[in-house]
This record gives C-alpha cells, sequence and structure tokens, in this order.
C-alpha cells in the first residue's frame, strides 16, 4: 500500500503536537518519511503544497507545524474516535434524501451528489430516492446540513420517511450486506489485535510502518461504516472493533512520539 509524502508530513506533525509545540524540523520530517522509502525531495515539494493550502505554518525557517486549516481536517478525522456519539435508538423510520428531480448532465455534480450521500450511508430504494435508518444523534436537519456540506445540491429535499409498505420495507433493510460489514468488524478487530502483538517485537521503524498502515485503513473503514443500527447490524461488534482501533492508533501515536524523540536526541548529540 502506497504512502504519500503529505499524509506522512501531516500524521507526523499530529504526532509531534504531544511533544513541545508540535513544530518539527524539516530533517525530521525527512527521517520519518524515510520509513516508507519516500525521498527527500518529495517531502519537501509537500511542503511546499501543504503551506499554500494552508495546512502548514513555519513559526521559525526551516520548522512546521499544522496550520489552523489542519487543526480543522484533523478535528473531522478524528472524529471517528467518538463515532459511537453519533448514533442513538432506532425508531424505524428512515431519513430520505430525494434527487429525482435533479439535473443528472452535470457530471461532477452528480459524483458529488452520489458521494455524499454514500459517506453518510444512504443506498437508492429507487431511482432518485435514497434512505437510510433515522439512527443519526444530529437528526434530519444536521443530516440535511452534513449532506450539503460534503456536496449534496442545496435544493435536494430531506426529510422523515415512515410507513413504508411491506415490500418496500422488505426491500429497504436489505440494501446494506448485514453479514459483510459484520464480517468486516471481525477481521479488523483481529487483525488490529494480533498487530498490536506484533509491534513490541518489531524495530521502532517495522512498527511505525504496520501501525501506519493499518491504523490508516482502519479508520477509513470506521469513517465510511454506515453506522446502521439493530437489528439491521450487531452494534457490539462494530463498537468493540472501534474501540480496539481506538487503542491501536493510540499505540501508534507513542511510537511516532518515540521516533520524534529519538531523533531530537541524535540531532543533539550530533557534530
Amino acid at each position: 500500500m502506497s504512502v504519500s509524502a503529505k499524509a506522512v508530513v501531516l500524521e507526523v506533525l499530529s504526532a509531534g503536537e504531544s511533544i513541545h509545540d508540535g513544530t518539527l524540523p524539516v530533517r525530521s520530517l525527512v527521517q520519518a518519511a524515510s520509513v516508507f522509502d519516500i525521498a527527500e525531495n518529495s517531502v519537501r515539494v509537500a511542503i511546499v503544497r501543504l503551506r499554500a493550502e494552508g495546512l502548514l505554518e513555519s513559526p521559525r525557517r526551516g520548522e512546521y507545524r499544522l496550520g489552523p486549516s489542519a487543526q480543522v481536517v484533523n478535528e473531522k478525522i478524528h472524529g471517528w474516535r467518538t463515532v459511537s456519539t453519533r448514533t442513538g435508538n432506532w425508531d424505524g423510520s428512515w431519513v430520505a434524501a430525494f434527487t429525482a428531480d435533479l439535473s443528472r448532465t452535470d457530471r461532477p455534480a452528480l459524483r458529488r451528489r452520489l458521494r455524499a450521500l454514500r459517506f453518510l450511508g444512504f443506498e437508492e430504494l429507487k431511482l432518485g430516492l435514497f434512505l437510510r435508518p433515522n439512527n443519526l444523534t444530529p437528526g434530519i436537519e444536521g443530516i440535511r446540513d452534513e449532506l450539503v456540506a460534503l456536496g449534496l445540491d442545496p435544493e435536494a429535499s430531506v426529510f422523515r420517511m415512515e410507513e413504508l409498505s411491506r415490500e418496500e420495507e422488505r426491500r429497504a433493510r436489505a440494501m446494506w450486506d448485514s453479514l459483510e460489514l459484520e464480517q468486516s468488524y471481525s477481521k479488523l478487530h483481529d487483525e488490529i489485535s494480533s498487530s498490536m502483538t506484533r509491534l513490541d517485537q518489531l524495530s521502532l521503524n517495522e512498527s511505525l510502518r504496520e501501525a501506519f498502515l493499518l491504523g490508516r485503513e482502519g479508520i477509513r473503514q470506521v469513517v465510511l461504516d454506515p453506522l446502521l443500527p439493530k437489528p439491521l447490524v450487531d452494534e457490539d461488534r462494530r463498537s468493540a472493533m472501534v474501540d480496539t482501533l481506538r487503542d491501536y492508533c493510540d499505540k501508534g501515536l507513542g511510537l511516532w512520539a518515540r521516533f520524534l524523540r529519538v531523533g531530537t536526541s541524535m540531532e543533539a548529540v550530533a557534530p
């Protein structure tokens, strides 16, 4: 699995916030990127681009820390840690998004629309009618705002729906592959648990690489999870996976902190 210089720089600076003020010299970022066989020039190019995007700032020459824009991104990404607070009891109703009256000729707008709906776990029951269980704590208005922020057309209708016909109810509940979701929870849980034990037996560089790659894949899975309620999916199995992933990522951050401290010590005694 490939890792970009941009991803490494942001991850390391995020971990670096637990050391001093989160400011690191370029040489530390280059050293961190070398764990993933990323060339120094790629790191420097990534830094230039991240600064242009407002994701990095330089309080002193040759040193960098996360910029205000990156802090916002960090908060959104780290929201996976409290994903359980986004779900509540399901009363059997649905959140519906109606898009059949929206243009399909604007391909970029269509892609943004579908991406937003998929990101919040919506599936298409019939042409232009997307549903998801009404179990998210933001409620209908909050979900509407999130969808628009993610790229759904502001004029799309988002509303509560209930009392589907028996056949529509059956089809709606079958739109998600619950068995596949539950198997993915168990698989990730087992992979993380095995890796947690193995990290202590690896070199620091090897453990950093493994924790970064597996942790990133786990976070992606949680962020894209439809967060279905019972009885559509086993919520306890999902919660157990998220709890294990949280511990694993905390260990990964600890490894980065150790790596950065070692690097700083080596620099301090270097001639």
